[in-house]
């Protein structure tokens, strides 16, 4: 009898859903939010729920990736064109979606540097030869671009402009004096002492960042995702993004 009992009690548990340390939810993000939502991650599986895998990039490269069917369960973007060009090839759950987070522009030099700008135009002094932007299809670099152009500066700099696949690698490529100046988010600024902050661009010369997040189309964790979003908007999610110098996102 004891033996048959122990054998229904083990079926039993095999029968049981999977428990959360079984489960991984696979989320794509923005570099930019790399130490953030990593802290976020950590404090919501502390809390007995699922572990997140993170995989941090360019938003315009996790896109193409999501289009090509790499396993993602939830995508968070650094701005809406990505989000809606996933959107507008049904590979997201639009019922999901929320923008999350705002940021701020900002020109960065190396941390021993003397420079400072007093406006974007003076990005385009001699001294600076080489400027790092991100891609011209990566959010980062679509903002630092609609600066510049807004400036009246495109065209002087356009030649020196040296480009990064993601914000991550101009940030990199300033705190290693590879360049003498890059325009990165506020946040980035935060993260690394080989870096300053030269100049803080005037928020009326780009489009308003906003970070959207949403569980990407048939997505393996769906649920899982879905209660994970919810917790990066939670007051304790929320607390870790505002201490990185994220804002609230801007009204659309």
């Amino acid at each position: 009898m004891t033996r048959r009992l122990l054998l229904l009690a083990l079926a039993f548990v095999l029968a049981l859903p999977a428990r959360a340390a079984d489960t991984e939810i696979t989320v794509l993000a923005a570099a930019s939010l790399t130490e953030s939502l990593q802290a976020v991650g950590a404090k919501w599986t502390a809390a007995g729920h699922p572990k997140v895998t993170f995989s941090f990039d360019a938003s315009s490269r996790l896109a193409k990736q999501i289009e090509a069917a790499s396993p993602a369960d939830l995508f968070f973007s650094a701005d809406t064109d990505w989000m809606d060009y996933l959107d507008q090839r049904a590979l997201i759950d639009k019922t999901t979606r929320v923008n999350l987070l705002g940021n701020a522009l900002v020109v960065v030099v190396p941390a021993a540097s003397t420079a400072t700008f007093a406006s974007v135009k003076n990005v385009a002094r001699p001294e600076v030869k080489h400027l790092a932007l991100a891609a011209e299809t990566v959010p980062a670099g679509k903002y630092a671009r609609a600066a510049l152009t807004n400036a009246g500066t495109w065209e002087a700099v356009k030649d020196r402009v040296v480009n990064g696949e993601n914000v991550r690698t101009v940030l990199g490529w300033v705190a290693s004096n590879e360049a003498d100046a890059g325009f990165v988010y506020a946040t980035d600024a935060k993260v690394d002492p080989k870096v300053k902050v030269a100049l803080i661009v005037p928020a009326s010369s780009y489009p308003p960042i906003v970070y959207p997040a949403a569980v990407v189309k048939n997505a393996a964790h769906a649920k899982e995702a879905a209660d994970f979003l919810a917790y990066c908007r939670s007051t304790a999610g929320m607390a870790v993004f505002l201490a990185a110098g994220f804002t609230s996102p801007p009204l659309m």
